[in-house]
């Protein structure tokens, strides 16, 4: 799976043995969620059976892979009266540092390193989320189908930073809009400052005390068990903390500089004449860099743990 950064352009290519019914090849890109991203599109024919697509920006400064996340794109085309549709994937990701900024920490380090920058901090990146329990992608403008349980709050497998709307049951005889952010009249629901009081929260819940602005009468006041609820807004984190950047820095120069190797490997102590290395119980509880474990406290969602 080829990988892009975010907010940055992408090119497909499609190779067929030869070109497809009246040449054309449509092409439509969905983002991991389940939304529809861009499209059907159709491809440029760059030579016999060789269609390309490029997802640029689509106004300026917005790139069309402006969220993080696996993208999946169709490309369908007619032969001989049969459609077929052949699909690829690209993984959109979001680094915790770039390398001017990194290089800047660190300019000894430029010389030696500069071209293996991507691949280290892809691999701290890697350690982050595992250690935290939670990445620090960007995925704005997406839809979430949750189901109700019950309860007057809904938690959300990724945290939201902007609700745009919220829709119970949408496209039954049963559809009501409880949130939409273009109408200030329909504001039954609110993010929930859990687990911590940053701009991004893993819940919603029904507002308390709130009477419809029309019937003046009590609406809802919990997620229904068999009800769906669509969550439209901007899920994720808009930018990456400044603790989760310092820590992303202090991984990549121990990758580079290979000071956590023993650390990595949950090894305490060694004795060299023997040959023997004391291993710690708890080393999944660490990035391997204290510092970078401090930085992090507060972002931890849960611990990563194993059984003996």
């Amino acid at each position: 799976m080829d990988e892009v950064k975010i907010n940055t352009s992408k090119t497909l290519t499609l190779t067929l043995p030869s070109d497809p019914t009246s040449n054309t090849v449509a092409v439509s890109l969905y983002h991991e969620f389940g939304d529809l991203v861009s499209g059907p599109t159709n491809a440029t024919r760059t030579g016999t059976g060789v269609y390309s697509i490029t997802y640029g920006q689509q106004a300026s400064g917005i790139y069309i892979l402006n969220a993080a996340g696996q993208y999946r794109a169709d490309f369908k085309y007619t032969i001989g009266g049969t459609l077929y549709t052949q699909t690829q994937y690209i993984n959109v990701y979001t680094p915790y540092i770039d390398s001017d900024d990194f290089f800047t920490f660190y300019p000894e380090l430029e010389t030696a390193y500069g071209t293996t920058f991507d691949r280290n901090e892809k691999r701290a990146r890697y350690i982050i989320n595992s250690y935290c329990g939670q990445s620090f992608d960007y995925y704005p403008q997406k839809t979430l189908n949750l189901d109700g349980d019950r309860y007057n709050t809904l938690r959300l497998p990724y945290p939201i930073f902007t609700i745009r709307k919220v829709t119970a049951d949408l496209g039954t005889d049963m559809e009501s809009v409880l949130l939409d952010i273009d109408d200030p009249t329909i504001n039954a629901i609110e993010k929930i400052r859990y687990p911590f009081s940053f701009e991004s929260s893993y819940g919603i819940r029904f507002k308390r005390n709130l009477t419809d602005s029309v019937l003046t009468q009590l609406v809802e006041s919990s997620f229904k068990r068999n009800s769906v609820y669509t969550v439209y807004g901007d899920y994720g984190w808009r930018i990456v903390p400044d603790n989760v950047r310092q820590a992303a820095a202090l991984i990549i120069a121990d990758l580079m500089n290979d000071d956590s190797d023993y650390r990595r490997h949950g090894i305490t102590n060694i004795n060299m004449d023997s040959v023997s290395f004391n291993m710690t119980s708890k080393f999944y509880e660490s990035t391997g860099n204290i510092e970078a474990d401090v930085l992090l406290m507060d972002y931890i969602l849960f611990v990563m743990d194993y059984v003996v």
